[in-house]
């Protein structure tokens, strides 16, 4: 399925559920405060103090969901400003759709009727939406590169050495 490793790397980065795909990974670093250069501390406090809009999230994955099954037929410039004056539950509701059914088209042992069913339903779910029509016409726009965001980042600080008793760190 063209762009699910994008997907499912963004959507576990951000805390994203998918209906019966909900995983989640994180990362703990344990460091001690005084062994690490500040820098490097104040770019983990910056990172964990700025987390992307959902929002912007959701729109930046349906524009890549899009774009990567569509290519050049599909119009970004146009995409773009429908899919951020959306409501957030409704660009939710329709990005649990579009990556259902990407993750079905990944599971299918038929890569070609897959992705032929794919496509028409991202083509049904952007009509059902108000979206601009994305067809197989020769049209031609330009592709645009999607970043991935920076995932999301927490930091926890302590000011012992040791767990404590229960066996997580005081907070300080």
């Amino acid at each position: 399925s063209p762009g699910i490793t994008f997907q499912r790397l963004v959507r576990t980065e951000q805390g994203l559920p998918v209906k019966n795909y909900q995983s989640s990974t994180v990362t703990v670093l344990l460091l001690n405060r005084s062994e690490v250069q500040s820098e490097f501390l104040s770019i983990a406090e910056k990172l964990s103090s700025s987390e992307p809009p959902q929002h912007s999230t959701l729109v930046l994955l349906l524009e890549h969901l899009y774009q990567a099954n569509f290519g050049p037929h599909c119009d970004l410039d146009r995409l773009h400003p429908l899919l951020k004056s959306k409501p957030l539950e409704e660009l939710s509701e329709l990005y649990a759709s579009a990556a259902d059914a990407q993750e079905a088209a990944a599971a299918s042992s038929d890569p070609v009727l897959a992705r032929e069913r794919l496509q028409a339903v991202l083509q049904d779910l952007a009509g059902a939406a108000s979206l601009p029509a994305i067809t197989g016409e020769a049209q031609h726009h330009k592709l645009h590169p999607i970043p991935i965001p920076p995932a999301r980042c927490y930091t926890y600080s302590w000011d012992q050495d040791n767990f404590g008793e229960s066996g997580v760190p005081r907070p300080r």
